[in-house]
């Protein structure tokens, strides 16, 4: 088996994109594999248009129909503040949450669709949004007391262990970390090939469309 493989990934755990690379390396060692990092939007995009023969990205909600997807990796998303910035109650007074500034990334990332939940959920819009799309900087700005924000679950568990911020609540259960490509490449060889090491590996649930 020979040719390239052209891969992308988000924002997610080194060692799944790792140990894809090294067992590709010792299962089809004549393959050119190539790795680009970008925002989940940016991974979709570079599969679609052809950039991208497959990445892994996060998903906060249902996949496109048009993909080949296999789960390799969840993770939790953290509402934040600095520790006293919001009146301890519960539950939360979002109508108060709704004066405070929110930092946050764009709506087409998962941390940006999780707070569009949230705001849909109990019924509210920010009166500010500040738009961020690196997760150290929104842990400074939030460590800061610029206003809330949202954090990946293992972000959020450092800055509250080092006292940077506290967490106000579970913003979403389950984002999940896909390895996606398109359900029309589904048989290709070398797609199949880095399917199956990741099966293997993870024991994932996968779907195709």
């Amino acid at each position: 088996m020979a040719g390239e493989l052209r891969l992308g990934a988000s924002h997610i755990d080194a060692g799944i994109v790792a140990g894809l690379l090294s067992r590709l390396a010792e299962r089809v060692p004549e393959v050119e594999i190539s790795l680009r990092y970008g925002t989940s939007f940016e991974i979709l995009r570079g599969i679609r248009n052809g950039q991208l023969d497959a990445g892994f990205y996060n998903e906060a909600g249902a996949p496109g129909t048009d993909l080949a997807t296999l789960e390799v990796s969840r993770f939790t998303t953290y509402l934040t503040a600095r520790p006293g910035l919001v009146p301890a109650s519960r539950p939360l007074d979002w109508q108060r949450l709704a004066e405070l500034p929110w930092i946050l990334p764009s709506s087409t990332t998962c941390c940006g669709q999780t707070a569009e939940a949230l705001f849909g959920k109990h019924r509210f819009r920010p009166q500010r949004v500040i738009s961020i799309d690196r997760e150290s900087v929104t842990r400074t700005l939030i460590a800061g007391g610029v206003g809330v924000g949202l954090l990946h679950a293992d972000s959020a568990a450092a800055a509250q262990e080092s006292g940077e911020v506290e967490l106000l609540c579970e913003a979403q259960a389950a984002v999940r970390v896909l390895f996606a490509h398109l359900a029309q490449r589904a048989e290709e060889p070398l797609l199949r090939c880095a399917r199956s090491l990741l099966v293997e590996s993870h024991s994932p649930h996968s779907s195709v469309g």
